[in-house]
């Protein structure tokens, strides 16, 4: 009988080992494969910003994806080598020859590879084209969101496939080099102790895991805000100050047991103690990968929670339709807006025009050096910035602000930033007759409705708008459109017909990014300098970049919420993959370490039998033993994340406005949902090392 029908028989009197190994491996490639081809569809790269946080977020969870499958599928393989040791060891053992042996055993390996990754490759791109079109189905259906097929994928996939199948071959290669026959025979039941450690040893671990997270993540902040100092690239390293931490504090819980005052407890629990010490650093590794895998997951299921603060924010604002644009050029009108009312059968309600005087601010301009140093250099005339009087402000808003004389409120969104600081204007100059004014700050005042995310807006005490900011050619005015919309089937189809038609009747001058600046255009035009805004937009309606980059993008409610709804949707997908594969390594790890101390400690299981044990004994120790490979790193990784989110939301607007509760709050619930997922793995877990060891 030949080496390749005796693998035959092997293979169908192990056939579970054979298809755990399938499973992880094709698993892996099929998750990747299909990850990337939704990633890398020209209908998700539209939607992502190009240069963007969230495209950059999305890339790193992307590799966080990859280092997860990678693991789980390695980890997977290493489990098969134990499996495959006592066997190779008969072999051995009965005389067979290492290289045929290892022949064979290199080609059933190349087999079972090229089987997964061909149908791995095969079905991710099938999955992806199913998932997304029930994402089109029960989120969003547009023509902007067909699905389209993208060849980066499934060379993604294949990329994959080979690192991963090069890793097979290389621990197969280390696995049949050895040449201690016992070595193999006993490779299931080694063990590697660990030693025990103070309880000093634990709380330093615990405190580097916080530590770590504050440096990183609450230093850099503070330093540039009060310091003037940017810290440098690879000041992030400081993370890694946490996982240390993290293994720290493993390692205790592991290997620290004290008598204290129940001794009786601590000897009925001696045998679990000394079970889990005797594998302590197999065990304490796999329990931090966990950990960081567990956290991993969750810093993706949490992206949309903490990105939807600004979806509820506009949803309060009381108007539904503002269009600022020039007053000097021809837009839409209160005519228009009836002509398309008139069309769709909705009902146009608050109707009011608004004129914002423009007027030269002064301000700060800021930049770090190569250093790392803060530069600041004021600027008499800096920018334009538009005004309006305390008396208007309160007839549109309903909100009375008392500015006195030679102060100004700022219409701000959120707090004070680190580029712009509420009190850097201290004067204004009339862009006609060059007068210029002394101004100082007073407060500032948030009202989405009345911000302008193109320029800076000011309220000024009546007397001083009279003053300054009255008179002005219409050339150096913005107008402001706002309405609301009476509940209607037809607002949707109006709402889009308002934005093509305003989007339409933009001229040139108005295909302005955000950041572009009149008056620093032409200084920067005046000395051959290139102004940073100074590029032109495409104002298309299927242009994706208008939401966030056009200067005189409108605030129309349905659409900024359909928008929203897509591209957070799109981000949503995106993460439910990446949380996706790092449970599945989180549940991989957990079960296959479980089944590991199941294999390696039968013998003991056994022997503790035929010493008296009962059953009730045994499940426990079992109990014992899973419920910290469970619990342990399911509790450290969601302690840091959240940790991390009250940081992030803290350091949003060093407050905890409604928005980011309700956002905190859901995250408490995803939470809740992934320890679900956890205990169902540890169920299952439980079950199989019972039935391994006949219990």
């Amino acid at each position: 009988m030949s080496m390749d029908k005796v693998f035959n028989k092997l293979r169908r009197y192990n056939r579970g080992n054979y298809v755990q190994l399938v499973f992880c491996l094709g698993f892996a490639v099929l998750l990747i494969t299909s990850y990337a081809a939704t990633l890398f569809s020209p209908t998700v790269q539209n939607v992502l910003p190009p240069g963007g946080d969230s495209r950059k977020q999305i890339y790193m969870i992307f590799a966080i994806a990859l280092i997860g499958c990678l693991m789980f599928a390695i980890y997977a393989t290493g489990l098969f080598f134990k499996y495959k040791s006592r066997e190779t060891g008969v072999f051995l053992a009965l005389g067979a020859s290492k290289r045929v042996l290892a022949k064979a055993f290199y080609k059933e390996l190349a087999k079972i590879w090229a089987a997964c990754s061909l149908c791995g490759i095969i079905f991710g791109n099938i999955i992806s084209f199913i998932v997304w079109q029930l994402f089109r189905l029960l989120v969003i259906n547009t023509e902007q969101m067909a699905y389209q097929f993208a060849l980066t994928g499934s060379l993604i996939g294949l990329l994959f496939a080979l690192v991963l199948g090069l890793c097979i071959l290389v621990m197969a290669y280390i696995f049949m080099k050895r040449s201690n026959l016992m070595d193999i025979l006993n490779d299931q039941r080694k063990n590697e102790p660990i030693q025990e450690v103070t309880k000093f040893y634990g709380l330093t671990g615990l405190a580097m895991t916080v530590v770590g997270i504050l440096l990183g993540y609450v230093v850099p902040s503070i330093t540039a805000n009060n310091f003037n100092t940017q810290m440098p690239a690879i000041w992030s390293a400081t993370y890694l100050i946490s996982v240390v931490g993290i293994y720290r504090f493993v390692t205790y819980l592991i290997s620290h047991h004290e008598r204290g005052r129940r001794p009786q407890k601590y000897y009925k629990n001696i045998i679990p103690f000394s079970m889990m010490k005797s594998q302590g650093k197999q065990t304490v590794r796999n329990m931090c990968v966990m950990a960081l895998l567990v956290l991993a997951s969750l810093f993706a299921l949490f992206y949309v929670p903490m990105n939807s603060t600004m979806f509820w924010e506009i949803d309060d604002s009381p108007v539904d339709y503002s269009l600022p644009y020039p007053a000097s050029i021809d837009q839409v009108n209160q005519e228009d807006i009836q002509r398309l009312a008139d069309k769709h059968k909705v009902e146009v309600t608050n109707y009011i025009e608004v004129n914002f005087p423009q007027l030269l601010v002064s301000g700060v301009e800021r930049d770090w050096t190569d250093d790392g140093e803060l530069v600041e250099e004021y600027h008499e005339k800096f920018k334009y910035g538009e005004f309006i009087s305390a008396t208007e402000y309160e007839k549109i808003t309903g909100e009375q602000l008392t500015v006195p004389q030679g102060g100004y409120y700022m219409v701000v969104t959120g707090p004070e930033g680190f580029w712009l600081k509420f009190d850097d204007m201290d004067q204004v100059t009339n862009p006609v007759t060059n007068e210029t004014f002394k101004l100082s700050f007073t407060g500032s005042q948030m009202n989405r409705q009345m911000y302008s995310a193109g320029a800076p807006r000011y309220v000024l005490n009546d007397a001083d708008f009279a003053q300054v900011a009255t008179d002005l050619p219409i050339e150096h005015q913005v107008k402001q459109v706002m309405f609301n919309v009476a509940e209607s089937d037809a607002e949707q189809a109006f709402a889009q017909d308002v934005f093509s038609e305003f989007v339409d009747r933009a001229p040139a001058e108005m295909a302005r990014v955000t950041g572009y600046d009149d008056y620093q255009a032409e200084q920067a035009q005046l000395t051959n300098e290139s102004h940073d805004g100074d590029m032109p937009i495409e104002l298309d309606t299927d242009n994706p970049d208008l939401m966030s980059y056009w200067k005189y993008y409108p605030t129309i409610k349905t659409i900024i919420k359909q928008n929203f709804l897509r591209d957070q949707a799109v981000f949503f997908l995106l993460f439910i993959y990446v949380a996706t594969i790092c449970l599945a390594a989180v549940g991989i790890i957990a079960y296959t370490r479980s089944i590991t101390i199941a294999i390696n400690n039968k013998q003991l299981f056994d022997d503790l039998t035929k010493l008296g044990a009962n059953n009730q004994y045994i499940r426990r120790t079992i109990n014992s033993q899973l419920t910290k490979i469970f619990v342990y790193p399911t509790v450290i990784g969601a302690a840091a994340m959240m940790l991390f989110s009250l940081l992030i939301f803290w350091g949003n607007d060093r407050s905890f406005v409604a928005s980011e509760r309700i956002a905190f709050g859901i995250d408490v619930l995803i939470t809740g949902v992934v320890c679900i997922y956890i205990f169902i793995i540890y169920r299952y877990s439980y079950k199989r090392m019972r039935k391994l060891l006949q219990v």
